[in-house]
């Protein structure tokens, strides 16, 4: 008997969350997890609305050269790497080519402005930071990753895109958790102890932070946590979380050290930054480095004012403070805030100051402030990009340049074509922060216009 669900399909393009692209008979679109441009795949329809589909990739009629076997046993099943099955050449170009395409499609910008993208030396092993959910029951526990698109979690004893340290303690961890038999969350019940295992490692130090996410504290969690540091001698502290919340929110308010210290030191540039078990911290230390050197060459020369606008724990601002002649940096997270002047401190660095608020609640009371513009605005928005109230102010601000640096091609393109009228884009960078997945960075500058 036939069935009706299943078409022959060529795969035309790849679509931004790393599926294959092609079409139905209809002309609907129709998204292939697992194809790859220029292949013939038999699909079976799993999902049919209005303007598309989706399909399961059943085989392949044709093959492309640039495919290639995944390193990753469970790759396809969890939810973090796309493009295992494709040559990291053809990604790269993939990756500059969308950024290409959202500056020509978007913002009406001559895409030649965008340079050739900056890939990873290796891409593999680059994460300095894991987040493993635990599953199962108790004297069972699993600890993984979850299923894409879901919160089964997979069991995963190493994860191909993790710093081998990290993998170092995921690999014994389960086997202690099951040892002290503590219950893992189940969401479903709402009951247990156990939510997330994070685990964060220093190049510098080649030290390692875990943090144990729990519902509530448990009296076996410190031998749990001493266990874990004895059994993983690079282990230099462990800690615990507390979120009671049914929610989806990794992390509670509250967390605690448990074992040993609360804190690594790593290294950006040449200068140290601060790490706790819940701060923000780049997740691929080699390319950060990259990322922030095209930045801070966009810097003109010559001592001058600069504004950094989404600081994090300010580390571009810490960066730039060594060229400017003072760095005013701002942050809407307070924990950040306190990391990032512990930071500037622990650098020695005088000439940077940081306050907390919403860049678009404070960005118009800077700008009456202002004397003179700023010589350089620096701006590394959410993936939301820049809120129309910032787009205005910098408008009317008028800086000398700005310095955008953001993780979605398609709303950077927005701002730089809402910029426009008084700023001209002169160079942009991608990045390939996160190999393997459909993730891409940019660093780029405007001119303001004369």
């Amino acid at each position: 008997m036939a069935d009706n669900n299943l078409l022959t399909v060529e795969i035309e393009r790849m679509g931004q969350a790393g599926d294959g692209v092609g079409r139905m008979p209809d002309g609907r679109l129709i998204f292939i997890p697992g194809g790859l441009p220029g292949e013939l795949v038999r699909v079976r329809v799993i999902e049919t609305r209005k303007n598309f589909a989706r399909g399961a990739l059943v085989s392949a009629k044709r093959t492309v050269p640039t495919r290639v076997a995944p390193v990753c046993p469970i790759f396809g099943q969890c939810g973090g790497c796309a493009f295992q099955h494709w040559d990291y050449g053809a990604e790269l170009a993939y990756k500059e080519n969308r950024v290409r395409e959202a500056l020509t499609r978007i913002a009406q910008v001559n895409g030649d402005l965008v340079e050739a993208i900056r890939g990873c030396p290796d891409p593999y092993g680059y994460r300095n930071k894991g987040q493993f959910p635990f599953g199962g029951t108790r004297g069972k526990v699993r600890l993984g990753l979850y299923r894409r698109g879901t919160h089964e979690v997979i069991g995963a004893a190493h994860c191909a895109i993790q710093d081998p340290w990290v993998n170092e303690l995921l690999q014994v961890a389960e086997d202690l958790v099951n040892r002290f038999r503590i219950p893992p969350y189940d969401e479903t019940q709402r009951s247990g102890i156990l939510r997330h295992l994070l685990i964060r490692s220093s190049r510098m130090e080649q030290k390692l932070l875990a943090l144990l996410v729990v519902t509530e504290p448990h009296p076996e969690l410190a031998s749990l946590a001493e266990a874990i540091m004895a059994a993983v001698p690079r282990v230099a502290g462990v800690g615990m979380n507390v979120q009671p919340a049914p929610t989806n929110r990794v992390l509670g308010e509250r967390t605690v050290c448990l074992a040993g210290q609360d804190s690594l030191i790593d290294s950006i540039l040449g200068l140290r930054f601060r790490m706790s078990y819940t701060s923000f911290f780049q997740v691929n230390p080699g390319q950060v480095e990259v990322l922030y050197r095209a930045a801070l060459n966009f810097l003109p020369g010559g001592p001058s004012e600069v504004w950094d606008l989404y600081s994090g724990v300010g580390t571009l601002a810490a960066l730039a403070a060594r060229e400017a002649r003072w760095v005013r940096a701002l942050e809407v997270n307070p924990e950040a805030v306190h990391d990032a002047r512990e930071n500037f401190a622990l650098n020695h660095l005088t000439n940077v100051g940081v306050e907390v608020g919403r860049v678009e609640d404070v960005i118009d009371a800077w700008v009456k402030r202002a004397a003179d513009p700023p010589g350089t605005v620096i701006v590394d928005p959410p993936r939301a990009g820049l809120d129309g109230r910032v787009v205005e102010r910098l408008n009317v601000l008028k800086p000398g340049r700005i310095i955008y640096i953001s993780c979605n091609p398609d709303t950077w393109a927005r701002d730089v074509g809402r910029l426009s009228p008084h700023f001209q884009l002169m160079q942009a960078i991608p990045v390939d922060m996160f190999p393997r997945t459909d993730h891409v960075e940019v660093a780029s500058w405007l001119a303001r216009s004369s």
